[in-house]
């Protein structure tokens, strides 16, 4: 209680949450041991120190008036009887009726974090502060809304930070809290039902774990293109496409595995595989999702000229521009001709193509939305189908993916740059996750 009472007369708002914290556990103790004196002095350093944090306090204070009123009555009728009772169990759960409640979380982008809610917040209802522990190297962002999470505590992940929760404080608040070893900076703003929490520069790399799906069951299988004696596309530089793709693959399986995925490669090394091999690896792992990774390019001639980044998929609906992709990376193909390909077009499950084209655009949009924060000249050729080998026989959505024209001066330096490559799997990522998120 003392410690209490010093952090409330504090102008550090730290020190003085740490007193909302305190009241609060000492009013639980309180009630529990029917302590009346103890109860009244925490709900008003509840009440002091809720108002200077501009936590919404009625209940306490509310309370505090009953209290005082029974008070009043219990002198007056010269009645015994205790003034609080020992609550039941039921009384300690969370109140759910009439609350606002979190409806939605969703990223705009890699950047932006949106909370929706069930109404409009109010200037009283979110309470932001930081506890810092420079030696030891301890930070943390804490957002406290006065409002209801109906699923249980949520994992969120984020490449360059060491922990994200979020999770129901007590029945009337919603925490998150942004946990690293390094100072975190946020900015955020409320607009009626939505909360957006804008992560810095610094801090870029934002994904979630959707809340109501066990990921660690989602199987998806990355296909580094290429390979061995195959190095497919050589372009601006000598630059090598099998060397690039292996490079994305390996940091696209290390998000999605942090992000709770099952994750396997068709290659790890510098290896050849055939290209009828690689669906049939998916097919036997029983992916969710194949992932074929690639990188565009032309000839010499128009080096300068052709840029961007597509994602294809497998269907009868073909374009020029597509069968010219197609034919570039259609180089293992052995004894099967172009009937076959057909056949197998013809063959395809109508469902499956839906799903590989909702899968591409949701890859697509993704990839730009991550690339644009830094790159702002990155161009998209937008989503295209056609007859592609690799993604023939896969039994679940499949789509091939080119990273950009590693013929193009600009893009083949770009995409030898890890970090670059780090943003365009984290796009990746991001466009599976939403995938998920709407084809549960």
């Amino acid at each position: 209680m003392n410690r209490a009472h010093k952090n409330s007369a504090s102008s550090n708002k730290s020190h003085v949450f740490r007193a909302y914290n305190d009241y609060k556990n000492l009013y639980a103790r309180s009630i529990m041991n029917n302590d009346d004196a103890l109860c009244d002095t925490c709900l008003n350093g509840l009440i002091k120190t809720g108002k200077k944090l501009r936590i919404d306090v009625i209940e306490y204070e509310n309370e505090l008036k009953n209290r005082q009123q029974k008070k009043t009555l219990k002198q007056a009728s010269g009645q015994d009887a205790p003034l609080h009772k020992k609550p039941e169990s039921k009384d300690i759960q969370p109140s759910i009726a009439g609350q606002n409640s979190l409806k939605s979380i969703r990223w705009k982008d890699n950047q932006r974090l949106v909370l929706k809610f069930s109404r409009a917040l109010r200037d009283n209802e979110l309470n932001t502060f930081v506890l810092n522990y420079t030696k030891k190297n301890k930070y943390k962002k804490i957002y406290d809304i006065h409002a209801i999470l109906s699923e249980k505590t949520m994992e969120l992940k984020h490449s360059s930070m060491k922990n994200i929760r979020l999770a129901q404080f007590d029945k009337n608040t919603l925490r998150i809290v942004f946990e690293n070893d390094s100072e975190i900076m946020q900015e955020y703003k409320v607009e009626g039902r939505e909360l957006t929490i804008k992560m810095s520069s610094v801090n870029r790399e934002l994904s979630y774990i959707p809340l109501k799906q066990n990921l660690s069951k989602k199987v998806i299988v990355i296909d580094p293109g290429h390979g061995g004696r195959d190095a497919g596309a050589v372009g601006y530089r000598n630059y090598r496409e099998k060397v690039v793709a292996l490079q994305l693959s390996k940091k696209l399986r290390d998000i999605l595995f942090k992000r709770g995925y099952t994750v396997h490669m068709t290659r790890n090394g510098d290896t050849f595989v055939k290209l009828r091999d690689r669906t049939h690896f998916a097919n036997k792992k029983n992916a969710d999702l194949f992932l074929s990774v690639h990188a565009n390019s032309v000839p010499k001639k128009n080096w300068n000229k052709a840029q961007g980044i597509e994602t294809y998929f497998l269907s009868t609906n073909r374009s020029e521009r597509s069968m010219n992709v197609a034919a570039i990376e259609n180089v293992d193909i052995g004894n099967m001709k172009q009937g076959g390909m057909q056949d197998a077009l013809h063959l395809m499950n109508r469902e499956k193509i839906f799903a590989s084209n909702k899968l591409a655009i949701d890859l697509q949009t993704n990839m730009l939305a991550s690339l644009r924060d830094n790159y702002e000249s990155v161009s998209g050729n937008g989503v295209q189908s056609g007859p592609f080998w690799v993604l023939v026989g896969a039994q679940m959505p499949a789509v091939l993916v080119e990273l950009g024209f590693i013929s193009h001066p600009t893009e083949a330096k770009r995409l030898v740059d890890h970090r670059y490559q780090q943003q365009l799997a984290v796009g990746i990522a991001n466009g599976v996750d939403v995938y998920f998120s709407n084809n549960p």
